[in-house]
């Protein structure tokens, strides 16, 4: 991957799904690694931590504030905040010129802007995956489940229940599963059934094949999904 020359920022940072602390901090107008949707096509994902941030439109100011959830409300602002800020360096537009849409079943993307995007949020932490093709991407911080064996049992098929003996494999398919259906657009709506990963860094959802990526961001697990072969070739933070 090209990188810029004096920039000081001349290397992807793989302690990212580790060790969050030692992330690369990215300033909006500095030239990154990509500087164009073009030259994340098919195959590479970055994916970014969120800290806080404020470039939001009218209507998002609005809809934040709606939230009663201080928490909730936070990570709504820092997601919608950082995607505009991370996109601003891929397109080289200002934050406050991206356009965010939502679908008809609330999965967000760029209205004037050729990049695919998902973001998620758990405990805190606010993560998004950027790719030039469709991505889905899912956290969960651990401790939320009480009875991991018997959700399994109620909504993962036969084979994957018996696989979740304890709360961090149930949230390794768990992850997988939400990414695969925030992938297809349909979120959990679609039915946590009817996303299948493998063991294999492979799946299906909604009768569509879908390669998987697993992290781990403190705490917290996570997972990758797209309909494309990939690798996460950046992990950053701004």
């Amino acid at each position: 991957m090209p990188t810029e020359s004096g920039s000081g920022y001349n290397r992807e940072n793989r302690d990212f799904p580790e060790a969050i602390g030692g992330i690369v901090s990215v300033p909006v107008r500095q030239p990154l690694f990509v500087r164009s949707p073009a030259r994340l096509a098919t195959g590479p994902v970055h994916v970014w931590r969120f800290g806080a941030g404020d470039e939001l439109s009218d209507a998002e100011h609005a809809a934040a504030a709606k939230f009663l959830n201080e928490p909730a409300r936070d990570a709504f602002v820092a997601g919608r905040s950082g995607i505009r800020r991370a996109a601003a360096i891929y397109t080289g537009l200002d934050p406050s010129e991206l356009m965010v849409s939502t679908s008809a079943a609330g999965k967000p993307y760029f209205e004037n802007a050729d990049l695919h995007f998902n973001v998620s949020h758990s405990g805190g932490v606010v993560v998004a995956a950027f790719s030039g093709s469709p991505v889905g991407i899912d956290i969960e911080v651990p401790g939320r489940c009480r009875d991991v064996v018997e959700i399994a049992r109620r909504f993962f098929h036969p084979d994957e229940a018996e696989r979740c003996s304890c709360e961090d494999e149930f949230l390794r398919l768990w992850t997988a599963k939400e990414a695969m259906l925030k992938l297809a657009g349909t979120g959990l709506s679609g039915g946590i059934a009817d996303a299948r990963p493998g063991v294999d860094g492979r799946g299906e959802v909604g009768g569509r094949g879908v390669w998987i990526q697993r992290f781990r961001v403190g705490s917290c697990v996570g997972a990758v999904a797209s309909f494309e072969r990939f690798e996460v070739k950046g992990w950053f933070q701004i």
